[in-house]
């Protein structure tokens, strides 16, 4: 079916198939179809699997090394920012004694993502940037302890300060971006809350399952978001690819 030689890529540290479809200049449903077995949600490191690259479109299509360490960037951050949101997580329910240096590691989170956005957009909207994910990070703090203690009327009210959040986040987003539309936005950052709150509430009930199912979901559609975020910058800044 396919007559130019297969690649045999080994699965690495935050490999994904889209950011491998463009390494590779083919796409997603080209790497699923040369590989039967494999489970797209589920990439094992160390993993083997067969690639063809697309020299059909040699003259059309090309993915620079700007672009693909983008999104290796930007995959990092977010990823960083849904694990040391669990760790934080974890110390608390767990009432382990390294909750101040978790927290205070998940808080740096913030500005690595700004820095990423920072060379396209400029520092005022770095900060901004910066300064509406802190308030998602502290929010999400206060809101998993408010559980923790049982005070759902104090949970209702963190929640929806977390939902106002990310409809700051959706505006803020949509305004530096045509390639952002809000309500796009909008609904990954509720899917990400939801997520994140399917996620809590099962650590804290003891079914640590169900807790770790739920990550998989959350980190699953954080790459998403990671994904779309580099979209729109690359067909905003088409001549820096």
């Amino acid at each position: 079916m396919n007559e130019i030689n297969p690649i045999l890529h080994t699965i690495r540290p935050g490999d994904t198939l889209y950011n491998l479809a463009m390494q590779y200049g083919t796409t997603v449903q080209s790497i699923i179809d040369a590989n039967l077995a494999l489970d797209p949600y589920y990439l094992r490191v160390g993993q083997q699997i067969y690639i063809y690259p697309d020299d059909s479109q040699n003259n059309s299509y090309w993915i620079s090394i700007n672009q693909v360490r983008l999104l290796e960037q930007m995959n990092l951050v977010w990823e960083q920012h849904i694990m040391w949101t669990r760790m934080l997580l974890i110390s608390i329910a767990e009432n382990l004694k390294d909750l101040d240096a978790t927290q205070t590691r998940l808080l740096r989170n913030p500005k690595d993502i700004a820095n990423v956005f920072r060379p396209y957009y400029g520092n005022a909207v770095a900060s901004e940037i910066q300064r509406l994910l802190t308030e998602h990070l502290v929010i999400g703090k206060d809101l998993i302890v408010a559980l923790k203690n049982k005070n759902q009327e104090q949970a209702m009210v963190l929640n929806k300060k977390w939902y106002q959040n990310a409809d700051d986040m959706a505006e803020a987003f949509s305004n530096i971006n045509p390639f952002y539309p809000k309500e796009e936005i909008r609904q990954m950052l509720y899917d990400h809350l939801r997520l994140t709150a399917n996620e809590v509430n099962a650590r804290l009930s003891g079914n640590y399952v169900e807790d770790i199912a739920a990550y998989d979901m959350v980190q699953k559609e954080i790459l998403r978001m990671s994904q779309f975020f580099v979209n729109g910058i690359v067909r905003q800044f088409p001549n820096l690819f």
